[in-house]
């Protein structure tokens, strides 16, 4: 039983992500559409724009789905390489429930914010219609990248992106003591 409620869940999410329109698709250039989902606690929420000015890696995944698995050492790398230059990953968990994302995001120790997309919301307005698949988007606000799917061989081509990107962010100052008399 409870296999064939595992099997109807992802043909109901195969069969939404499909029935999106093609023209919801983002292209490079365009603003990406706001959002604001809840993390996976449903402790707090974060809201794209509040991200404004940083480079943002959005990662669309679920903890059933082994390319997502796969590809998420790669997103920590990229995170520990990139976050302290000013840019955000978002983990954004096509899940049914909130329970196995949080049971998954646990055991990865990610260090990043993973967020809870009820009804598929925010992947319908990305045009998301597999994973794991993600958008990356410039400090102005517009998309930079995308990718559907894993492919190790991209890593490059995406830190290249990456790297462009940030860039054009602006870090704030560090206070120095100099000349603080």
């Amino acid at each position: 039983m409870k296999k064939r409620l595992s099997i109807l869940s992802l043909a109901v999410m195969a069969a939404l992500l499909l029935a999106l329109p093609a023209s919801a698709l983002p292209k490079v250039g365009d603003v990406a559409p706001e959002f604001s989902l809840k993390t996976l606690n449903g402790e707090s929420e974060i809201a794209l724009s509040d991200l404004k000015g940083k480079v943002v890696y959005l990662d669309f995944w679920a903890s059933w789905c082994g390319p997502c698995r796969k590809a998420f050492p790669e997103v920590k790398s990229l995170h520990a390489e990139y976050a302290d230059q000013g840019m955000e990953v978002l983990a954004i968990s096509l899940d049914r429930s909130p329970s196995p994302a949080i049971q998954f995001m646990a055991q990865q120790k990610a260090g990043f914010p993973a967020l809870f997309d009820v009804g598929s919301k925010t992947a319908g307005a990305y045009g998301i219609q597999s994973i794991p698949s993600t958008v990356i988007i410039g400090p102005d606000g517009k998309v930079a990248y995308s990718m559907i799917g894993f492919n190790p061989g991209k890593v490059g081509e995406i830190k290249k992106t990456i790297e462009g990107l940030l860039s054009q962010v602006e870090l704030p100052e560090e206070k120095s003591s100099e000349g603080s008399m």
